[in-house]
């Protein structure tokens, strides 16, 4: 065998691994084996996993590439990023200890994953969440003997706190109204067992409430050193935080001149805020919000396909759902959950946050003035077609796992994909109103604003009161929306900047393709480019041009 083979055989032995050690991981990408379990989050199995992931670091490092083919070299840095990345996870980021969140996540997680994807019957499915709720108790206590309440971030107990509150509405009320209509048989057991769950996650939410709360002086903050490791590991990119700083203030004001400019051309009476102010207030009822998503969706694939803009693999579906309430907290808009990487059915989901019907009359009118259709359209361009959704099938579909795998280590190819899909389809005349192309500039001075929050709040520590303000002041925002955003960023760092700066490293792998493809079509570029997976930018340039 030779070592390239050795290689692909030693990933795919250890990517297996890695989803028995956490099976809602393996739930999501379409290994179905463990849908009835939770991992084993105790300390002492913590730390026997991450000596593992140590020693297969040493084991990928020491393989002998001479023999290895372009793509194989491609796919081993992918596979030692990755195993650097969740090293680091465990060394320097400290989720376990840290955030309480990280325990919900799995709980509730865990279990609307069975019932959102449609990936076997209900029934089957139902039986799986039975066997998730029995180890919540568990799951929860080992988060009481890992969690230090003195290193919790406030804002992380705040968050974990809101979902642990949704949680029993979903054990007593949620699952079994679905038991009693899809598995009758199921129903007096969802009962008995939503009980006991319930009554987990409500000591749970005392727990945060009366000790992690009162002792939460943590600070969220990746902090410089660990921020410029993971734009250097899992990015792949030559610059740092003060680099990435200066980046995103020049494309603010960049993307403010742009904004100043079409506003002109539609009132040189009115200011950009007031434009948008006014656009904002044409947008769907509550009622009417999922259908109006739907019907954009429809619009941009009909798009896709009519102006060959990129080939539309076969198998694909996407729905649109309400966002499950335990994700409203820090998702305000809109997101896209993608099919899994094993799933021969490549089923996405497109989760549309719903208003609050218990809310206020102007708290409603606050959310659904962030559905406007001044920026619907480019949402649902963006998350579907021919952004995230259509993107991830096509690296779905790549033949190693260590290609598919690579969307878990960088977001920047993903995320820029879908913010260049925004600029391409105004090219194109798909978004033609001066309003829906007001909309998409603010949306881009919003990315911009997420990359110098990103710096801000990781590196050089800004309130996170401020940073709200700021989306509030210079972008609009409606602070509620502000609000969710800021904290997603408390706990995501290096990922708010991979919209835009992903978006520029795109743009220059296309010019430098057409320089090397005289006369390549549209299609027959973006599928060049779709076809090598999700790759950071550098190693898809070195994929596509061999630089």
């Amino acid at each position: 065998m030779s070592n390239q083979a050795k290689f692909y055989k030693m990933a795919e032995e250890w990517f297996y691994h890695i989803l028995e050690c956490d099976p809602v991981a393996a739930t999501q990408v379409g290994e179905h084996r463990w849908d009835d379990r939770l991992a084993d989050r105790r300390a002492a199995t913590l730390e026997t996993e991450h000596r593992e992931r140590v020693k297969a670091l040493e084991d990928f490092s020491a393989i002998d590439t001479r023999d290895f083919t372009r793509d194989a070299r491609i796919d081993l840095t992918i596979v030692i990023h990755l195993i650097k990345s969740s090293i680091r996870e465990h060394e320097k980021l400290e989720w376990y200890r840290r955030d309480p969140g990280y325990y919900m996540n799995e709980v509730m997680t865990g279990v609307f994953i069975l019932i959102m994807k449609e990936f076997a019957p209900l029934p089957d499915r139902l039986r799986s969440v039975l066997g998730r709720m029995g180890q919540v108790p568990r799951v929860l206590e080992e988060a009481r003997a890992n969690i230090v309440p003195e290193d919790v971030p406030p804002v992380w107990a705040e968050i974990a706190l809101e979902q642990a509150n949704q949680a029993p509405g979903l054990f007593l009320s949620l699952l079994p109204a679905l038991a009693a209509q899809a598995a009758p048989e199921l129903e007096a057991e969802f009962k008995e067992m939503g009980q006991k769950t319930a009554a987990a996650t409500q000591v749970f939410a005392e727990y945060l409430q009366t000790e992690v709360l009162p002792r939460a002086e943590g600070d969220f903050a990746a902090g410089r050193e660990v921020f410029d490791e993971m734009l250097r590991e899992n990015h792949l990119v030559d610059y740092d935080a003060d680099e990435l700083f200066e980046t995103g203030r020049r494309l603010f004001r960049e993307t403010q001149e742009q904004l100043e400019a079409v506003a002109r051309e539609i009132d040189p009476q009115k200011s950009v805020k007031d434009i948008l102010e006014e656009a904002k207030s044409d947008h769907p009822t509550a009622d009417g919000l999922l259908r109006a998503y739907e019907d954009a969706m429809r619009s941009a694939r009909q798009y896709v396909i009519d102006h060959d803009i990129a080939t539309i693999p076969g198998g694909e579906t996407l729905k649109i759902i309400e966002t499950p309430a335990y994700l409203r907290p820090i998702l305000p808009y809109a997101a896209y959950m993608p099919p899994g990487i094993l799933e021969t059915r490549q089923d996405g989901l497109f989760l549309v946050t719903p208003v609050d019907p218990g809310a206020g009359a102007d708290e409603q009118e606050s959310k659904l003035k962030g559905h406007s259709y001044a920026k619907l359209p480019v949402t649902a361009l963006h998350e579907a077609y021919p952004g995230h959704h259509l993107q991830l099938v096509w690296s779905n579909r790549q033949e190693t796992i260590p290609r598919r795998v690579s969307s878990f280590l960088s977001t920047l190819f993903i995320e820029g994909w879908a913010f260049y899909c925004e600029e391409l389809m105004e090219e194109l005349g798909y978004i033609s109103e001066p309003v829906q192309r007001l909309g998409r500039l603010k949306d881009q001075l919003w990315r911009a604003a997420r990359i110098i929050l990103d710096v801000m709040l990781h590196t050089r520590g800004m309130p996170i009161e401020k940073a709200i303000d700021f989306l509030v002041e210079k972008c609009q925002l409606e602070r509620a929306n502000a609000t969710a955003e800021v904290r997603r960023y408390t706990g995501s760092p290096t990922q708010p900047q991979s919209y835009l700066m992903g978006k520029l490293a795109i743009l220059e792998i296309i010019e430098a393709y057409r320089k090397a493809n005289p006369g390549v079509s549209l299609k027959e570029m973006h599928d060049a480019i779709l076809g090598c997976g999700s790759l950071p930018p550098r190693l898809m340039r070195e994929r596509l041009l061999g630089e």
